[in-house]
């Protein structure tokens, strides 16, 4: 009897899973198809965008010695998810040391020590020993501090931090408050926290990691304040980590993500250090209390390790943003939803226009934004050998167009990772799918090394300064050479008489060309105004007209940005079949730019009405013939699914299982029952609690 129903139930159940499967398709033969009709190789894109194949190779052998490690494994990683601020400090700070470790004793180069730190996505409480503490000491200690302090720093015995930003006070830098007065009897200076304000509050690794710190703090000698200098300053016991005397400093708690890093707080009550923890490369506080400033060209030549930064994170936002595309494109491949008739195959949600206009023009702006980092990467290393030979001559331009592209950049992947997360539909809310913890990590790029705002209008100073050089009869290069001529440009119309010929890279150039130019002739005419005839850099006439002028600046980073795009194109060595996607990839990415804010090329009379309805339908044709290589572009990033990190995202596309799998291995499912069984609804739902406890009333 009981087998007879067994085989009754097999029979119904079989008979149903049939009638509901009929149009059902394997996530897995889905994304093997999808490469299948792709136009190109991935696999030789991958080789141009990743810089070689000994690169890609390189990479995979430092992936495998990480999961072959009890802190790197694939387990370790997968289960980060669900641990607590306490132990992804801990594990961020055991993968750091573990890495040193392997970096002093040979086996790793200082490069494969930073690549496994990036492929690992574990951030720690050492991040900014290594790219701040140290780099400092290196360009601003003299020579007798770098001996002192260099080999302690290299070799763990101290840890360092970078104490900069104040509860108070951030992107304004001459603001901070902390001061560093100096005692002529003692030879010493006295580093205090002021007020409340003044208090250190977010500097990475601070909090509970740190036993040094570079402190920024204003020089006050004789009453007279020097501004700004950096001291090396103890705050911990070196035997025992506990606060120094006058020292109070800890975590300040937790964040919207990056939770494995002690963001810390410092607060100073009159502190002593020594005259010679003052770093002395560029100036210089004598014994009896002398002051010698840097030289302006000293001052110029510090300035350039902030733009060193911001080149970093312009090639970073392209590689996030890639990490985010690879995720929802590969997903919303494999993802399935609605039919038109029972047993028929539901679409692909990359089919739907809206996910497809969405998405491809999000990895038009990965790919981008990674030409543009290995562009801005370029420019530095080349402002490097002429700072050697003495020649400072190009760092203002540096300086303005990566500030101004640190914003695009940032603003652009923060707000493409959300993009792709809402793409994933709900799936793309589970911590599993890799998206939110990538998304909370990263937003906070749109501040740190200076607030995006603030970079755009450091952007938008240089290009009115450009034009009013441009109304002296002066030359203006660089960037923002086009400006030379504005008066010719303003005066030009849109020539697209067909949808096609919005695909031309010179009808795009010319399009964002003289966008860019008519914001910056509206931004200087607008401070003009307010300035009665006079341009003010400050005050209410500068500070009333921002929104504008950010909008000016982002019309000059998106040009240069494009530009850059297409001309790397133009000059990559690509086999013909992968030129002729990424020749499609760059006109989508123009014409998504312009659609984005497509009144600025109404408002001055470039563009007629036909003109913007061909330039949306061009769009949407593109985004159909790109559509079969969608999965290969965004495996051409080459990004392996160890660093992906994602259920949604695998290579393979078996995705429902891999949700399930990681979903069961969690601690909350440690118990079939669960942990507030017993202690909360045991006495509610079992029925001998309900009776015990009603026996004892």
């Amino acid at each position: 009897m009981v087998r007879e129903h067994c085989d009754r139930t097999t029979a119904l159940v079989n008979e149903s899973s049939q009638l509901v499967l009929a149009g059902h398709v394997e996530p897995q033969d889905d994304l093997r198809a999808e490469r299948k009709r792709a136009s190109f190789s991935s696999q030789e894109l991958a080789v141009v965008l990743n810089g070689g194949t000994e690169v890609l190779q390189r990479r995979s052998r430092l992936i495998s010695q990480l999961q072959s490690t009890s802190w790197g494994s694939q387990a370790a990683v997968s289960q980060r998810c669900f641990h607590s601020r306490e132990q992804l400090h801990v594990e961020g700070l055991v993968a750091q040391t573990e890495i040193w470790k392997l970096m002093q004793s040979g086996a790793l180069s200082q490069q494969d020590a930073k690549d496994m730190e990036t492929l690992l996505t574990l951030p720690g409480g050492l991040t900014l020993h290594q790219y701040m503490f140290i780099p400092t000491i290196e360009t601003q200690g003299d020579e007798e501090q770098q001996a002192y302090w260099l080999p302690k720093a290299r070799a763990l015995e101290i840890t360092g931090a970078y104490a900069q930003t104040e509860m108070g006070h951030g992107t304004f830098v001459r603001g901070l408050e902390t001061t560093a007065t100096y005692d002529r009897a003692s030879e010493e200076f006295i580093i205090h926290s002021p007020a409340l304000s003044s208090i250190k509050w977010w500097p990475g690794g601070l909090g509970k990691t740190a036993t040094h710190c570079i402190m920024l703090a204003r020089l006050i000698i004789n009453s007279k304040d020097h501004g700004l200098h950096p001291f090396v300053m103890q705050i911990r016991d070196l035997h025992t980590h506990l606060p120094l005397a006058g020292v109070r400093v800890g975590d300040i708690g937790p964040k919207f993500g990056y939770n494995g890093v002690d963001n810390g707080y410092l607060m100073l009550d009159r502190v002593r250090i020594p005259r010679r923890a003052m770093l002395m490369r560029h100036a210089r506080v004598t014994p009896d209390g002398h002051y010698f400033p840097p030289s302006a060209e000293n001052a110029k030549a510090t300035y350039g390790t902030m733009v060193a930064i911001r080149a970093l994170l312009v090639d970073e936002a392209g590689w996030v943003l890639a990490r985010a595309t690879t995720i929802a494109v590969r997903y919303t491949a494999i993802r399935r939803q609605t039919s038109e008739r029972v047993g028929d195959k539901e679409l692909q949600v990359l089919d739907y226009q809206n996910l497809a206009a969405t998405l491809l023009p999000l990895v038009a702006s990965a790919y981008a934004l990674i030409f543009m980092g290995k562009a801005s990467s370029d420019m530095y290393k080349r402002f490097e050998q002429d700072r050697d030979a003495g020649n400072l001559a190009s760092l203002p331009e540096l300086h303005v167009l990566l500030a101004g592209m640190k914003a695009l950049s940032t603003w652009t992947a923060a707000d493409g990772i959300e993009a792709c997360r809402r793409g994933c539909g709900g799936h793309g809310y589970s911590a599993l799918s890799g998206l939110p913890d990538l998304y909370a990590s990263y937003v906070q790029n749109v501040t740190l090394e200076g607030d995006n705002n603030v970079m755009s209008l450091q952007t938008a100073r240089h290009l009115v300064k450009s034009q009013e050089a441009v109304a002296k009869g002066r030359r203006v290069e660089g960037s923002a050479a086009y400006l030379q001529r504005a008066e010719q440009e303003l005066h030009r119309k849109c020539s697209v008489q067909a949808p096609q010929d919005w695909q031309t890279a010179e009808v795009l150039d010319a399009a964002l060309r003289h966008r860019a130019t008519y914001l910056a002739a509206e931004g200087h005419k607008l401070l003009l105004r307010h300035g009665g005839g006079k341009i003010n850099f400050a005050g209410p006439d500068w500070n009333g007209n921002t929104v504008q002028l950010i909008h000016m600046a982002q019309a000059h980073s998106q040009l240069v940005l494009h530009t850059t795009f297409a001309q790397s194109v133009h000059q990559a060595d690509l086999e013909p079949a992968a030129r002729a996607a990424l020749i499609k990839l760059v006109a989508l990415h123009g014409m998504s730019l312009l659609l984005r804010d497509l009144q600025d090329l109404f408002m001055d009379g470039y563009l007629q009405a036909f003109q913007a309805q061909m330039l949306v339908q061009r769009r949407n044709e593109l985004l159909l013939e790109l559509r079969p290589d969608a999965v290969a572009l965004v495996d051409s990033f080459g990004i392996a699914d160890y660093q992906l990190n994602s259920c949604l995202g695998r290579s393979d596309g078996d995705v429902y299982r891999a949700l399930l799998e990681a979903a069961s291995g969690q601690q909350l499912n440690k118990t079939e029952e669960g942990p507030a069984w017993n202690a909360v609804l045991k006495p509610w739902l079992d029925p001998a609690s309900r009776q015990q406890a009603r026996s004892k009333l």
